[in-house]
C-alpha cells in the first residue's frame, strides 16, 4: 500500500511532511519493533499514549505516521489526522484482508478459546495454509494486527475474539466477516460486568454480526448454546460426545478417545490433562470435517499434541512421588469444575489448593457457595482455601483449611510440607498462586 492510498483510503488530513509517492512496507503500533518505511499508528490505551512516540517513529523513519490529536513536531514525513486512530487501524486492516479473500474462522467462547483455536488451526494445516491469531491476540487490536499478516499463499484465516463488554465482538465480527464462527460455551467469565449468563449469550452471540450465509459450530451440550435457532445468516451445527459416538477409556497414566465418524472408528491416546478438553476437541474435528480434512491426518495431530499450556494443568514433578497441578491461568466456575473433575480421575492421595475467582462482582458469592456445594461431597479430595472471597465456602467443605493471603499459607507450608500425591492449584490468574509453585517444589 501506498501512502496515499491510505490517505484516501481513511479521509485523513495531511498536517504535516510531504505524502510524494511514498511506500508501506508494514503497520507498527511500538516503535521498539518498528523498521523502516513502516507506518506508525499511535494508539491511545489506558496506560500509553503512542502520539509520545512520534519522534522515535520519525526517528526510525516510518513511511507515515496515523494521529488523532494535531501535534507540535515539523518534519517532512507525512502526519496523517484522523478520529481515531483505533478505527483507522481496523480500516487497514479490512482493507488488507479484502485484497486476499481467505475463509475467515470465528471462534469465542467464556473458555476454552485459545485451546480450540489451535487445534482448529493445526488440523486444517493438514490441507491447507492457515494463518491464526497468536496468543490470545483476540480484542480490537490484536485481531487487525492478525489481519493484517495476511498474504496471498493464506487460504484459511483463524481468529480468537474475546470480549469484557457488550457490543465488543459485534464490532470484530463486523471487522473480519467470518465465514465459520464458533462459540464454545457460555459461562460466568465477565458476570461481574454482564449481570446474567443471558446476557453472556447475547454478547458471545454477536460473533454471528458479520455473517452472511456462514456456519455456526456451538458446543450442543452447553444449556444456553443448544436454544440457538438457525437463521439467514447462518445454519446450526451442534456439537458434543455424541456427534462422534465417543467413548473414552481411563488407563493409569493417559486416556484413550475412540471416535466414530462415517462407519469408520478412530483411536487415540491423550494425556489425563486433556481430558477437560474433550469439548474443545469435538469442535474442532467438527470445524476440520466442514473443511473435508480427513480424520486419519486429524487423528495424528491429536497424537502429537501435548496439550501441557503454561498454567493450564501443567504437570510439575514435587519428586519421584508427587505431581503438583498447576492450573492458575485463570478461573472461572466452569473451568475450576473441570480442574476438580479433572482432579478426580486421578490416582492416590489429592489436594486443591483453591483461591479467589475473580471479576464476579455481585455474583461472586453465589458462585463462590456453589462451588463449595460441589466440593464438600468430594470426601477423598482435600482442600485449601486462600483468599476474600472463598472466606464463604470454609464453613461448608469440612476438610479443608483457610487461609487469607498466600504469603500466610507459604509461611505455614514451611514447616508443615504437603504430602499429597497429586496437588493442584487453581485461582484467578491476579491471586498469583504462581508464588506457590517453588515453595512447594
Amino acid at each position: 500500500m501506498k501512502v496515499e492510498e491510505m490517505h484516501t483510503l481513511l479521509h485523513s488530513t495531511l498536517i504535516q511532511g510531504t505524502i510524494k509517492d511514498r511506500k508501506v512496507s508494514n503497520i507498527s503500533i511500538d516503535t521498539r519493533t518498528m523498521k523502516k518505511g513502516d507506518a506508525f499508528i499511535c494508539l491511545i490505551g489506558k496506560r500509553l499514549d503512542g502520539h509520545q512516540y512520534i519522534k522515535e517513529a520519525i526517528k526510525k523513519k516510518a513511511s507515515v505516521i496515523i494521529v488523532s490529536k494535531i501535534v507540535p513536531i515539523i518534519t517532512e514525513i507525512p502526519i496523517l489526522l484522523v478520529d481515531n486512530t483505533d478505527e483507522a487501524l481496523q480500516t487497514i486492516a479490512r482493507y488488507h484482508k479484502e485484497k486476499f479473500e481467505p475463509s475467515v474462522i470465528a471462534i469465542t467462547g467464556s473458555v476454552g478459546k485459545t485451546t480450540t483455536k489451535e487445534l482448529v488451526a493445526h488440523f486444517l494445516e493438514k490441507k491447507y495454509s492457515v494463518l491464526k491469531s497468536e496468543g490470545n491476540f483476540n480484542n480490537h487490536i490484536g485481531v487487525p494486527m492478525t489481519m493484517l499478516k495476511l498474504n496471498k499463499n493464506h487460504e484459511i484465516l483463524v481468529l480468537e475474539m474475546g470480549m469484557n463488554h457488550p457490543g465488543e465482538i459485534a464490532r470484530l465480527s463486523m471487522l473480519a466477516h467470518p465465514n465459520v464462527a464458533l462459540i464454545t460455551n457460555i459461562g460466568t467469565s465477565h458476570i461481574g460486568y454482564l449481570k446474567s449468563r443471558k446476557n453472556i449469550l447475547k454478547a458471545k452471540m454477536e460473533i454471528t454480526t458479520g455473517m452472511k450465509n456462514g456456519t455456526l459450530i456451538v458446543n450442543g451440550d452447553d444449556s444456553y448454546l443448544k436454544k440457538i435457532k438457525k437463521s439467514k445468516q447462518y445454519d446450526v451445527i451442534f456439537v458434543n460426545k455424541e456427534t462422534f459416538h465417543a467413548q473414552i477409556k481411563h488407563r493409569k497414566d493417559h486416556i484413550i478417545l475412540i471416535l466414530r465418524v462415517s462407519k469408520q472408528v478412530y483411536q487415540v491416546s491423550l494425556p489425563y490433562c486433556a481430558y477437560h478438553l474433550l469439548d474443545n476437541i469435538f469442535l474442532a474435528l467438527q470445524v476440520g470435517l466442514l473443511y473435508h480434512v480427513r480424520m486419519e491426518d486429524m487423528i495424528a495431530v491429536l497424537k502429537h499434541t501435548t496439550f501441557q499450556l503454561k498454567g493450564r494443568l501443567e504437570h510439575i514433578p514435587i519428586n519421584q512421588h508427587q505431581i503438583l497441578v498447576n492450573d492458575t491461568y485463570n478461573a472461572s466456575l466452569e473451568s475450576s469444575c473441570a480442574a476438580l473433575k479433572y482432579l478426580k480421575t486421578l490416582p492416590g492421595k489429592k489436594c486443591m489448593i483453591f483461591g479467589d475467582i475473580l471479576e464476579l462482582g455481585k455474583k461472586s458469592k453465589k458462585i463462590h457457595q456453589q462451588l463449595a456445594r460441589m466440593f464438600q461431597k468430594e470426601k477423598e479430595i482435600d482442600f485449601i482455601l486462600i483468599g476474600s472471597e472463598v472466606k464463604v465456602m470454609k464453613k461448608k467443605i469440612k476438610h479443608s483449611q483457610y487461609f487469607h493471603t498466600v504469603e500466610e499459607y507459604i509461611d505455614a507450608i514451611q514447616t508443615k510440607p504437603l504430602k499429597y500425591d497429586y496437588i493442584l492449584l487453581k485461582a484467578s490468574h491476579n491471586m498469583h498462586f504462581e508464588k506457590m509453585i517453588e515453595t512447594l517444589k
